[in-house]
C-alpha cells in the first residue's frame, strides 16, 4: 500500500504541472478554453489511465483494464457531483454560485454515446471493438470541434499555430512530466494486480478483492487524481465550464483508451471481460444523465439533489462491486 500511495502522489505531482503547461500551450497557440478542457486538458489528465490500461492489456488483465476505465469515468463524474454539492454549501454561506453552460450538455451526451457503443461491443464480443471505439472517438471530436467553432459565431477564425521555437522549453517540460506519469502508471498497474489477488483477513474472513474491484476502487481513483485537481482548481478560478469540459472530455477519452488497449491485448479483450461490468456502465450513464438534467434545467439551491444523487450512485456501484 505504501508503494501505491507513493506512485499516486507522483501522479498528482506530474498531473498538476502537466495541467499548468497544457494551459500555457493552449494560451500561446490560440485554442479556446472549451477545446482546451475537452480535448487537450482531458487527454493530459487521462495519461495515467492510458499508461495503466495499456500495461494491464499487455499483462492480459481484461478485468483490470475495464475496471480502471469505467471506474475512472465514474469517479470523474463524481467530481462534478462534489462540485455541485460544494456550490450548494457556497450558497448557504451567502456566497455566489456559478452555473455550467448548457453547451456542456453536448459533451455529456457524447460520453453516453461512446459508453453505450462500448457496451454493445461487449455484448457482441467483437474482435474489432478497438478500431470501432477509436473511430467513434475521432468522429465525436470532429463534431465537437465544429460545434465549438459555430458557437463562437465565426467559422473563419484563424487557425491555431504551435510555435515550436517559441515554446520549445514548454514542450520539453511537457514531455518530461508525461514520462513521469507513464512511469508511475506502469508500476501502479503491477502493484494493483498484486493487491487484487492477495488474500485479506477482514473480521475473521478471508477476502480476495479481485481485479475489477481493485481496478475501479484503487487504480481508477489514483489515475483520476489529476482530473480532481484540475476541476477543483478551475472552479476556484470561477471557470466551472472548464471543469465540466475536463470531466466530460476525460470520460470520452477513457473509452477511446479501451479501444487502444484492445489493440494491445493478446486475444479478444471484449470477450474476456465479465458480464458484471455492465452494472458499472449503467451507473456511469445514469450519473452523466443527472449532470445533463442539472445543466439543462439550471438546478440551484442550498441542497443540491443533483450532486447528492451522483454521490448515491457512486456509493451504490462501490457496494455492488464489494458485495461480489
Amino acid at each position: 500500500m505504501g508503494i501505491f500511495a507513493l506512485l499516486a502522489a507522483l501522479t498528482v505531482f506530474a498531473g498538476y504541472y502537466l495541467t499548468c503547461l497544457g494551459d500555457t500551450i493552449a494560451e500561446e497557440t490560440g485554442f479556446g478554453h472549451n477545446i482546451v478542457g475537452f480535448v487537450l486538458l482531458a487527454a493530459i489528465t487521462s495519461l495515467p489511465e492510458l499508461s495503466t490500461s495499456i500495461t494491464g492489456a499487455a499483462l492480459g488483465q481484461a478485468g483490470l483494464v475495464f475496471g480502471n476505465m469505467v471506474g475512472s469515468d465514474i469517479f470523474n463524474t463524481l467530481i462534478i457531483g462534489m462540485i455541485l454539492i460544494g456550490l450548494g454549501w457556497k450558497v448557504k454561506s451567502g456566497g455566489e454560485t456559478g452555473m455550467g453552460d448548457v453547451n456542456n450538455v453536448l459533451s455529456g451526451a457524447m460520453g453516453i454515446i461512446i459508453a453505450a457503443a462500448a457496451g454493445i461491443l461487449i455484448v457482441l464480443k467483437a474482435g474489432y471493438a478497438g478500431w470501432v471505439l477509436i473511430s467513434v472517438y475521432l468522429l465525436l471530436m470532429g463534431v465537437h470541434y465544429r460545434f465549438e467553432r459555430q458557437s463562437m459565431g465565426n467559422t473563419e477564425l484563424p487557425a491555431p499555430a504551435f510555435h515550436f521555437r517559441k515554446l520549445a522549453s514548454v514542450y520539453l517540460k511537457f514531455l518530461f512530466f508525461s514520462a513521469l506519469i507513464v512511469f508511475a502508471g506502469y508500476f501502479m498497474t503491477g502493484v494493483c494486480d498484486r493487491i487484487a489477488v492477495t488474500p485479506l483477513i477482514v473480521a475473521g474472513k478471508t477476502l480476495i478483492l479481485g481485479r475489477t474491484f481493485v481496478g475501479q476502487m484503487f487504480l481508477a481513483v489514483a489515475t483520476s487524481l489529476p482530473e480532481l485537481i484540475v476541476s477543483f482548481s478551475a472552479v476556484k478560478l470561477g471557470r466551472i465550464d472548464m471543469a465540466y469540459a475536463n470531466v466530460f472530455g476525460s470520460n470520452i477519452f477513457n473509452m477511446a483508451i479501451l479501444g487502444v488497449s484492445a489493440l494491445v491485448y493478446r486475444g479478444n479483450m471484449f470477450a474476456d471481460v465479465g458480464i458484471h461490468i455492465f452494472f458499472s456502465f449503467f451507473i456511469f450513464i445514469l450519473m452523466v444523465a443527472v449532470c445533463i438534467v442539472s445543466l439543462k434545467y439550471r438546478m440551484r439551491g442550498r441542497i443540491r439533489w443533483d450532486g447528492l444523487t451522483i454521490l448515491l450512485l457512486f456509493l451504490l456501484n462501490a457496494f455492488y462491486l464489494f458485495s461480489r
